[in-house]
């Protein structure tokens, strides 16, 4: 998709957060405008589903299985979908999740 927004970044907990003090995982934000797609007639996106910047590989079904965030830099594993609106209109989706060096997460980003 073109117009979107895709950004990484580094979260790291800090003492008394919901980790040890001084952990840190790889976050990802994506901001899909509604006026370059419109969410569930252009695409769909949740949990589970995998986002690469920029222009993925063509992937087979028997490559699928090794697609994963552990294994293939700049991919990420979407945790949340939330669509946004104003005024009553669908504005834009974001979506994001983040991941461990190991690539497991929140929902275990390796599988």
């Amino acid at each position: 998709m073109q117009g979107v927004h895709f950004d990484t970044r580094r979260r790291e907990t800090a003492a008394g957060g919901s980790g040890p003090a001084g952990s840190a995982a790889t976050a990802f934000l994506l901001v899909i405008p509604e006026k370059h797609a419109a969410f569930g007639r252009d695409y769909t996106l949740e949990p589970h589903d995998r986002v690469l910047a920029g222009t993925g590989p063509e992937v087979s079904y028997t490559q699928w299985l090794d697609f994963t965030p552990a294994k293939v830099p700049g991919l990420a594993a979407v945790q949340y979908v939330d669509c946004k609106t104003a005024a009553g209109q669908a504005a834009h989706v974001e979506a994001g999740g983040w991941w461990t060096r190991s690539g497991s997460g929140a929902h275990s980003l390796s599988n």
